[in-house]
């Protein structure tokens, strides 16, 4: 479907939505990377402060992780098409 689009509205060439795809798969890459490492830090003690019988939520870390599975998904998909 074309629709119209006004001129006052800017529209990147395709090779710019490419370029954008892309960094934003990387970003995602990354995102999931570093949340995974500091998720393994914090297993192993060396990141996170952890005391007996109260170990602290690494909520942060999978909103990290999240984050960056929706954007290799996103992204990922977007590049097939």
């Amino acid at each position: 479907m074309n629709f119209p689009i006004p001129d006052f509205v800017p529209v990147p060439s395709a090779e710019i939505l490419q370029t954008i795809s892309i960094v934003s798969l990387f970003v995602g890459i990354c995102l999931v990377g570093v949340g995974l490492l500091f998720q393994f830090l914090c297993k192993r003690n060396f990141f996170c402060n952890k005391k007996k019988g109260k170990e602290k939520k690494a909520t942060a870390l999978w909103i990290v992780i999240g984050v960056g599975v929706l954007l290799i998904v996103n992204h990922g998909i977007q590049l097939l098409f």
